[in-house]
C-alpha cells in the first residue's frame, strides 16, 4: 500500500476504476476532490499515511462516510458525541481527511466507531 499520498479513486462501470494521486502537500487538489464527493457518485478520496488509511467513501446515494484503517483494524467516524448513525456533514468530511493530510497520527476530531 502507497504512503504519504492523496488518491481520488472513481469507478466507470463494473470493472473499470479510475486513479488520481495528489502530494500531501496538495491540499488545493484534495480539497476540491472532497468538494466534488456526491452520494450519486461513486467515488473515494484517500489519504495514505504511514498510521493508517483516511477513506471518505460516496456511493450508494448515501452521504459520504469516513472511514480510517490501521491495516489489522478499521473503524467510521461519528461527529463528536453524536449517535452511532448520525451522518458527518461536508465540512465535517473535509475536516477530517485535511486533517489527515499533516497530522502525525490518525485525526482526533471525530468519534472513532469500530466495524467490527
Amino acid at each position: 500500500m502507497p504512503t504519504d499520498i492523496a488518491e481520488r479513486l472513481t469507478r466507470r462501470g463494473m470493472f473499470r476504476v479510475s486513479r488520481e494521486e495528489a502530494a500531501l502537500a496538495d491540499r488545493q487538489t484534495v480539497q476540491g476532490w472532497l468538494r466534488e464527493l456526491r452520494p450519486d457518485r461513486d467515488q473515494q478520496v484517500l489519504v495514505h499515511r504511514s498510521w493508517g488509511t483516511v477513506d471518505a467513501v460516496a456511493g450508494d446515494h448515501r452521504p459520504v462516510t469516513v472511514v480510517m484503517s490501521d491495516g489489522k483494524n478499521s473503524w467510521y467516524a461519528v461527529p463528536p458525541g453524536a449517535a452511532d448513525d448520525q451522518a458527518l456533514t461536508p465540512g465535517q468530511v473535509e475536516h477530517i481527511v485535511l486533517d489527515a493530510l499533516s497530522s502525525s497520527g490518525p485525526p482526533e476530531w471525530p468519534d472513532w466507531r469500530s466495524l467490527g
